[in-house]
């Protein structure tokens, strides 16, 4: 997969990969459990607003530091090796990552809906809608877009890609993607470790091919206020999805098209790559 470059950091006297991706997936995995039950524990297991917010917020709290110290005193590198870029020059590969989803999700959506798979209907006002829409964009950033990205698509990806290409960093970070939400209890059947693995296929090809972590955010971000706001947490739209054709239209099919559209990418680069390659070498191009 043609990609862009992961700075190679020298990281002298760090300790072997296998035990630096090991130390952080303990982390990152106790951190969720934490939130999980120790916020369960004090303000129940049911589902709540102030639940959501304390986790929400703990997880951006909690994760950044804890990658920021690994990126510094496991790997000996520096953050900025993991692509999160500065707003400036993220903002761009940030609304690519949401047109990702969102142009496909909103096609194969329209599809099922007009042909009778699956209905939506509207049970709260015009302002109740926003209202909500503009409270889960913030908790859905700073519960699974941000802290989840960095994780997986920053410091795993970074650390794997440092060594092998984007070949084997994409599957490698999705594997550990996919046990860690095993590990969680957010995949606990067949088809979400399905949609766990090929949601992060999707996002690795994204961040190998853009270089920028942005891009894995937005992407992220549009994905997750889309499935949570049609969910039964936050009753403001009521999805009738039997055969859960709703569901593939907003997953399923723009990941898949996110893959088709990154390799279109990487081939054009490869492309792109070669003729330079040869003009450089004074090799003439065919007409």
């Amino acid at each position: 997969m043609a990609a862009v470059p992961v700075p190679r950091d020298s990281g002298a006297g760090r300790p072997p990969l296998a035990v630096r991706i090991a130390a952080v997936f303990v982390g990152v995995t106790a951190i969720w459990m934490l939130l999980g039950a120790g916020v369960g524990a004090i303000l129940g297991e049911e589902y709540s607003r102030p639940a959501h917010i304390v986790r929400a917020v703990g997880a951006t709290v909690l994760t950044v530091p804890a990658i920021f110290a690994a990126r510094r005193l496991l790997d000996r590198a520096p953050f900025s090796g993991l692509q999160l870029t500065s707003v400036r020059a993220g903002w761009r590969p940030f609304a690519l990552g949401v047109l990702c989803w969102a142009v496909p999700a909103a096609v194969a959506g329209s599809v099922v809906v007009a042909l009778g798979w699956a209905d939506l209907t509207v049970a709260a006002s015009p302002g109740r809608l926003v209202a909500g829409v503009a409270v889960l964009t913030v908790l859905v950033f700073l519960y699974e877009a941000l802290p989840e990205e960095l994780i997986f698509r920053g410091y795993f990806f970074a650390n794997v890609a440092e060594r092998w290409s984007s070949t084997v960093a994409v599957p490698a970070q999705a594997t550990l993607f996919t046990l860690w939400g095993l590990a969680i209890g957010a995949a606990e059947s067949v088809d979400r470790v399905v949609l766990f693995f090929t949601f992060a296929c999707a996002l690795g090809v994204l961040r190998a091919v853009t270089g920028n972590l942005w891009s894995t955010i937005g992407f992220h971000w549009a994905f997750q206020i889309t499935a949570q706001f049609l969910g039964p947490s936050w009753d403001a739209i009521t999805l009738d999805d039997p055969d859960l054709a709703f569901g593939v239209a907003i997953s399923l099919v723009p990941f898949a098209v996110t893959l088709i559209v990154a390799g279109v990418i990487a081939r054009r680069r490869r492309s792109h790559a070669a003729r330079l390659s040869r003009v450089g070498h004074g090799v003439p191009q065919s007409s």
